[in-house]
């Protein structure tokens, strides 16, 4: 079985292409960022889509399950066997058709009704509605959670820094746009 080394992300305008007829997704890591604060802060070598776990299997499907990948245990890739998702999967890398790169990461996102879950303690949850909002017609996902997951790790890679100073220099700029239009 041949399992991609590289990455070769998908741009953002390809993702739909890549995700089928599935269309209920969300944009989430840097490149959500960029589009947050209208421009790229620093280089991506991959690109993040989330995904709610009760919608998960549907969204496996629609891509295709000869490529999709879960990364369970940590550090591992095993092909998708079409069956149900065990609740300890929370990354899934999908590679192109060939299985010569990755295109993309899906980050599964707890969900139970109209309430989503942090998966590291589940007592911090928040309404679905507040998951993300729409810039240029393409679900993002609110740069507060986007935060949180990246604060709250014991070892920060470089990229995790600038992306947590790019959520604080976003939430400023908006909060500041909002005072002038007051």
């Amino acid at each position: 079985m041949n399992v991609p080394i590289e990455w070769k992300p998908a741009a953002i305008h390809e993702l739909q292409r890549h995700l089928g007829g599935f269309t209920d997704w969300t944009l989430c890591g840097g490149c959500s960022l960029d589009l947050i604060v209208g421009r790229k802060t620093r280089s991506h070598t991959d690109i993040d889509v989330g995904v709610f776990r009760s919608q998960l299997v549907t969204c496996l499907h629609a891509i295709g399950k000869d490529q999709v990948f879960l990364c369970r245990p940590a550090g591992s890739r095993v092909l998708w066997d079409g069956s149900a998702i065990d609740p300890g999967v929370h990354d899934i890398w999908i590679s192109d058709r060939d299985r010569k790169r990755w295109l993309m990461q899906i980050m599964v996102f707890e969900d139970d009704g109209d309430r989503v879950f942090y998966r590291r303690d589940p007592r911090i949850s928040w309404p679905k509605w507040s998951h993300s909002s729409s810039i240029d017609g393409l679900e993002v996902l609110n740069p507060l959670i986007t935060f949180l997951y990246k604060a709250n790790k014991l070892k920060m890679d470089e990229k995790d820094v600038m992306d947590i100073i790019t959520c604080i220099e976003g939430a400023v700029t908006r909060r500041c746009s909002e005072r002038r239009h007051v």
